[in-house]
């Protein structure tokens, strides 16, 4: 028979959508999970539904004394995850399976999240670990089942608290994000106003110019009419005064005639 244990429901006060988003920043590495040495996508699929299955393959430090590296030779552990998001039901499932030593060992862990029943804001996380040994180790199979299964669940309570870590973190990047796109949305209404209370002001300008050109046009136009008008006059006098003038060397010459032809007779 595996080792197998269950632990109980843990609730994370943010919604289930939320923490999923969570859950896959950790990879491919997070400052708070050292332990995680690369992480990649080896699957996929999207259903018509919408649901999302996805196949991750993730290296992982060896988290276990120096003998049972030794034991086992191994270095380094690789995990095959397997998740499946019901978004219809906002259900996520995940199956995580060792490759690494699968021959000589069945490791097995299995997470559901659901929306929590007493508040749909919230999510409800259950976790169940099943460690099989399948060879034989000097008769020791049974213990070295229950330390594997030991040193699982003593890290439960330290993946929890990592997990609440994550979830603040997401929560502040959230609201800086906010904040700097509120900031940048005040900046772009401040410079549209400036632009536009320019641009206002340079049409007024441009009006009052266009005005008073018109303004210096008409004047011109009407100092040229003046002009025009005063050189007419002044013609008109000129023509005038030459006919006066005509009109008197006219007389003078027809008396001066007259007198003559007096004196002749």
């Amino acid at each position: 028979m595996p080792a197998s244990h269950t632990f109980p429901a843990y609730t994370y006060e943010c919604p289930l959508e939320f923490y999923w988003e969570v859950y896959n920043k950790r990879f491919p590495n997070h400052p708070l999970f050292p332990f995680i040495i690369d992480s990649e996508i080896v699957e996929q699929i999207t259903e018509e539904n919408g649901n999302e299955k996805r196949i991750r393959k993730t290296k992982l430090e060896v988290d276990a004394p120096g003998w049972f590296k030794t034991l086992f030779d191994i270095k380094h552990s690789v995990f095959i995850e397997e998740s499946y998001h019901d978004k219809a039901n906002r259900k996520i499932t995940i199956k995580t399976t060792n490759e690494t030593l699968s021959s000589k060992a069945k490791m097995i862990d299995i997470t559901v999240y659901e929306v929590h029943p007493e508040n749909p804001n919230w999510c409800q996380f259950t976790q169940t670990g099943t460690v099989e040994l399948l060879v034989s180790v000097l008769g020791f199979q049974k213990k070295i089942e229950k330390y594997v299964l030991d040193l699982y669940k003593s890290r439960y309570d330290e993946s929890r608290e990592l997990d609440k870590k994550m979830i603040e973190l997401y929560r502040e990047e959230i609201l800086k994000e906010q904040e700097a796109k509120k900031q940048q949305q005040e900046q772009t209404t401040t410079t549209t106003t400036t632009e536009t209370a320019i641009s206002t002001t340079t049409t007024s300008i441009n009006i009052e110019n266009a005005n008073s050109s018109s303004s210096a046009v008409v004047s011109t136009q009407t100092a040229t009419t003046l002009t025009t008008t005063i050189n007419i006059e002044n013609k008109d006098s000129n023509n005038t005064a030459a006919a006066s003038s005509n009109t008197l060397v006219s007389s003078t010459e027809e008396t001066e005639s007259s007198r003559q032809e007096e004196i002749k007779v």
